[in-house]
């Protein structure tokens, strides 16, 4: 009995996906990932917040911190993203999910580095 007890308990906080490896006691936030968009693409919270980004396409998605900018070459850029290292997820499949907890208030960008076009961003207060 107490076997079958621990594997439901196990279940229940299992998590398809990576997290940053802090406590899973923080207030959660969640962003979609479907239709090649984050969903919100603003999202306000406060500091302490866990925001957890569930991928609802069929194909593989990232998070990445930082900023992505379209159309390089009418702007002679060598580079479009540009990565600020405060949060990446890794590549993440259909159903799968990523958080991070945001304890600094400030503004933080991000986007897709399969897909630089999904770019989003999340205020934390």
């Amino acid at each position: 009995m107490l076997s079958l007890l621990l594997v439901v308990a196990c279940a229940t906080f299992a998590d398809n996906g990576a997290t940053d490896g802090k406590s899973a006691t923080s207030p959660v936030a969640v962003v979609e990932i479907k239709g090649l968009k984050f969903v919100p693409a603003e999202l306000t919270i406060t500091a302490g917040t866990s925001v957890k980004w569930v991928n609802r396409d069929p194909f593989d998605h990232d998070v990445t911190s930082g900023v992505s900018i379209n159309g390089r070459e009418m702007r002679g850029m060598k580079q479009t993203r540009f990565p600020d290292h405060k949060f990446s997820s890794g590549l993440f499949g259909e159903n799968k999910s990523f958080s991070f907890i945001f304890d600094e208030p400030g503004e933080y960008k991000y986007y897709c580095n399969i897909h630089p076009f999904m770019v989003a961003s999340i205020v934390v207060k």
